[in-house]
């Protein structure tokens, strides 16, 4: 019992040390990223955002406490109307300067950068920008356990354009809870 404990100690204390990490980010949308504009003279119109994100990470572990992190979140739109259904996928790719303030197993941090985002599999629905691009910041804490990292965050997306236009348009504000589990 004591060897393994030992085991997992110096386990846990090599994954701490390495200048690069990995994971998987989950989460979902904090507020309406579509709104949808219904008319009288048409059919009923409905589009949805769904509120899921899922998606890796991979982390560069820089000195003073700075990290560079990249990730591949994907999340999907959903657009019905009387004659059809469409479904839409977003992949979204945030590239983020990271700093983090304290040593120890709890460290709170924050982060910025640039996020570039792609639409797929959009027959059927139309779409003014199948790519965008914007702004990030948010934070978040670091929780070490043993070897595995847990980093709950809020994350503010600012995209230049909106992608879609016309009976559902998109919103360019975009808040976001997210869970990173990794190593």
């Amino acid at each position: 019992m004591v060897k393994t404990f030992s085991m997992i100690l110096v386990l846990a204390g090599m994954a701490a040390a390495q200048p690069v990490g990995a994971g998987l980010k989950v989460g979902g949308i904090l507020n309406d990223v579509l709104k949808v504009q219904n008319f009288p003279t048409f059919a009923v119109f409905n589009a949805e955002a769904h509120r899921h994100i899922i998606g890796p990470y991979v982390e560069l572990r820089l000195p003073f406490g700075m990290a560079v992190e990249v990730d591949a979140l994907y999340r999907n739109y959903s657009f019905t109307n009387a004659a059809t259904k469409a479904s839409v996928g977003s992949w979204e790719f945030p590239l983020l300067l990271k700093h983090k303030m304290l040593a120890g197993p709890i460290k709170p941090y924050f982060e910025g950068g640039l996020s570039f985002n792609r639409l797929s599999d959009v027959a059927g629905v139309s779409i003014n920008h199948l790519t965008n691009y914007g702004i990030v910041a948010g934070g978040g804490v670091e929780l070490h356990l043993l070897v595995l990292k847990i980093s709950p965050e809020v994350r503010y997306n600012g995209w230049v354009f909106r992608g879609f236009d016309g009976l559902a348009q998109s919103s360019r504000n975009q808040v976001s809870l997210l869970v990173g589990i990794g190593f």
